[in-house]
């Protein structure tokens, strides 16, 4: 994966006001929300947006993070891959199915495959096939299904924000830190 260069580093607390601290809680350790938080209205509004798609979704959580690991591969995306790496494994995903929602569409079988064929259709296109979405509306509701396009559409534009911002790698301690923090699957 490319190695991008640092353009926006994340806040340090000594450079932060008091709306900027209460803004990050307790994920001032999280250099995206460290980096995002630089511009304070926007993290305000993006922010919770990822909480919805993630935290407060219908999708199942292993649905959500076939999609999620599908949609990163493609843009070719290693920090919130490396985050949903984790996430996935919470979620009950083991090693070899998120390592083939990295490799490919095909790589998945059964309905994983239809989600990794959504993702790749979003991403590519901007629209699922009539195919993949006929087979995605046998099983989800309205509103999942509308929730497949914005979760696809808002990690491919957290994938535009890490890779033009340079958002760098926690190191191995913070990272592992996070696992205690999250209080979702």
């Amino acid at each position: 994966m490319p190695d991008f260069p640092v353009r926006i580093p994340p806040a340090s607390t000594g450079e932060l006001d008091a709306a900027q601290v209460e803004l990050l809680g307790g994920w001032g350790t999280m250099n995206f929300a460290a980096v995002l938080v630089n511009h304070p209205e926007f993290y305000a509004v993006f922010m919770p947006l990822i909480a919805k798609v993630i935290a407060g979704t219908q999708l199942p959580p292993h649905d959500r993070q076939i999609l999620v690991m599908r949609t990163l591969a493609l843009c070719d995306e290693e920090y919130e891959a490396r985050h949903h790496a984790m996430i996935s494994r919470t979620a009950g995903l083991d090693t070899a199915t998120i390592a083939a929602a990295g490799e490919a569409e095909t790589a998945l079988s059964g309905f994983d495959a239809t989600l990794a064929q959504a993702a790749a259709d979003l991403v590519r296109t901007q629209r699922i096939g009539d195919s993949t979405w006929d087979a995605l509306a046998q099983v989800y509701s309205r509103v999942q299904l509308m929730e497949v396009v914005a979760l696809v559409g808002t990690y491919v534009t957290m994938a535009m924000l890490t890779k033009s911002f340079g958002i760098p790698l926690e190191d191995p301690d913070t990272f592992q830190s996070f696992t205690q923090k999250r209080d979702y699957v």
